[in-house]
């Protein structure tokens, strides 16, 4: 089923401010955590929420959008995570959240101004913090608001063998604590993509070792140790299935959590999703929208995420007041209709329609029979640049440095000797695309490991192109596979590769365009062309790629499309 929506405006207040508190918690293991509370006027005890954050900085922590939930009647309580802000300890990202989390929660529990009705909220690493407790919970949580974050941290960093540099690299410098003397971030963080071997980045830039860092890129495979058996990562992936609370979460179309999210949301027991939500827009990771495209109706707020729905979640979760909106769907605008709807079930359809690599670089819905191939160069130090696309965290603004994330506008077709594009004739009617599309390809290499790269774009009539969805995978990951796979240099190969979920409607008279290459930076790493780990590669070489297509090598794309 459909439904449009509309933002109304925020209820009228009913509460001044009352009293703040500053406390400084104790830890187990007896480091104090600064911890902020402020109540509403008047008598409590009061629902509460808490919010664990470890991006505060300066003595002003006020919130403006938090602190309206105190005129609604709710306690709120901002602790500062442990080694942030005037927190003591030392921070080592993900590490002790988990029991600080826990330890925050005792001392919650037992205050008086408290009513044992207690929400969990923040987006991004806010939500990890919510995440790593969903397990163990005590009763007086009922219900966590997370935005912008999953539970699979190694999907999160890596897509088939290759690492999200634009992600975990730029993260790592925002928060690194190094004083960059004025520097734009974006300019430092184009150095640091470039540093070989990008084991020793953290080093070379920094001055200091990041072990956790370290850590993720040591270990590209999901079948790799660092997932399965260390902890939290090993957790994480099992904590969907052992949530008991109504949940809300909410992401984007372009938000690089937005895979694992959909993990998460389908990874929660059907019991608990038929009382839970996801609402997808149509947003990068900031929940705003961004890009070259227009969003007619792409609201933030109203149901689909902004603050007035966080505080009609809470009403309901915390207050049990009405809740209008629907429960046990995915809520996602779909773009290009540009309306939201409400999916009962998603993917909302299993029909498939496939478009085969053709002639002429161009895609039929029929495979052709003679076979063909065309081959390329590529070379690691001169990679195709990302432009558009959900791999990107640093960029929501212009800059001089790195390119823009979400749907952005395309280079011609072939615009690079190491790009291949496959155009499509105008489409006869609208295609509604809901779900993960698939590129099968055929390809072989001249090197020992290397990586080829999809993307999807809609060409309008006019001429100008947006992109739709992009993948990418390296050899010795290829398939979804676990742990590194050895590949003989000219050997054909067989690969699939599945986009991050997408609902689109591509518009009537529009053509498909497939672009293939091998690269895809700084979203991912340029591939070095060679065997083993990628990031203690010093030095690279040139590869010869190959794709072929027709007769029995039939590369195709399958989109799912949905009917009403």
């Amino acid at each position: 089923m459909s439904r449009e929506t509309s933002v109304g405006p925020m209820p009228e207040p009913g509460y001044s401010h009352g009293e703040y508190k500053k406390e400084f918690v104790e830890m187990s293991d007896g480091i104090r955590l600064v911890t902020h509370v402020w109540l509403p006027s008047g008598k409590g005890p009061w629902p509460t929420i808490l919010v664990r954050n470890p991006y505060v900085d300066g003595e002003d922590v006020r919130d403006p959008s938090l602190l309206q939930f105190v005129e609604h009647g709710y306690a709120i309580v901002l602790q500062e995570c442990r080694g942030r802000g005037r927190s003591e300890g030392v921070w080592h990202p993900y590490i002790n959240e988990r029991q600080d989390g826990l330890d925050t929660l005792q001392w919650l529990i037992v205050q008086q101004w408290q009513n044992g009705n207690i929400g969990l909220y923040g987006g991004s690493y806010l939500s990890f913090n919510q995440w790593i407790l969903a397990d163990v919970l005590p009763k007086e949580v009922k219900t966590m608001y997370i935005s912008v974050m999953g539970t699979d941290v190694n999907r999160f960093a890596y897509m088939n063998g290759m690492f999200r540099h634009d992600i975990y690299t730029s993260w790592l410098l925002s928060n690194s604590g190094v004083d960059w003397a004025g520097r734009d971030l974006n300019e430092v963080a184009r150095q640091a993509y470039r540093i070989r071997p990008p084991m020793q980045m953290d080093r070379q830039l920094m001055g200091v070792e990041a072990s956790w860092y370290r850590n993720i890129l040591a270990n590209p495979g999901s079948g790799d140790d660092l997932w399965n058996d260390a902890e939290p990562w090993c957790l994480m992936k099992q904590l969907p299935s052992q949530v008991n609370i109504p949940i809300c979460m909410v992401g984007g179309w372009f938000d690089i959590a937005l895979d694992t999210m959909f993990e998460a949301y389908f990874g929660l027991r059907q019991e608990i999703r038929a009382i839970s939500r996801f609402v997808v827009g149509p947003w990068v990771h900031s929940l705003a929208p961004y890009g070259d495209l227009d969003y007619p109706g792409g609201w933030v707020d109203g149901p689909n995420g902004g603050t007035k729905a966080v505080l009609e979640w809470f009403n309901y979760t915390l207050k049990g007041q009405s809740y209008t909106e629907a429960l046990g769907v995915v809520h996602a605008y779909e773009i290009g209709e540009n309306k939201w709807k409400t999916w009962g079930q998603w993917p909302p359809s299993k029909e498939t329609l496939t478009f085969h690599l053709n002639d002429h670089l161009s895609l039929g819905l029929k495979p052709v029979e003679q076979d063909s191939k065309l081959s390329y160069l590529y070379d690691p130090d001169h990679p195709v640049e990302t432009v558009g696309g959900s791999g990107l965290l640093s960029v929501y603004g212009d800059s001089e440095y790195l390119p823009k994330a979400a749907s952005v506008k395309q280079h011609e077709p072939c615009y690079r000797e190491d790009v291949i594009s496959f155009l499509s004739e105008p489409l006869e009617q609208d295609m509604p695309i809901a779900g993960q599309i698939k590129a099968v390809l055929h390809v072989s290499s001249s090197a020992e490991d290397t990586a080829f790269t999809v993307k999807l774009i809609e060409v309008f009539p006019n001429g100008v192109a947006y992109n739709i969805a992009d993948g990418i995978t390296s050899l010795a990951y290829r398939n979804g596979a676990e742990k590194e796979m050895v590949y003989s240099p000219q050997q054909r190969e067989r690969l699939t590769i599945e986009l991050w979920a997408i609902s689109w409607r591509m518009k009537q008279g529009s053509r498909i365009r497939l672009d293939v290459s091998s690269s895809n930076s700084p979203a991912y790493h340029a591939h070095p062309n060679l065997p083993g780990n990628w990031a203690k590669q010093k030095d690279v070489i040139i590869a010869n790629q190959t794709l072929y297509w027709g007769g029995e090598f039939d590369s195709h794309i399958e989109f799912p499309i949905y009917t009403i």
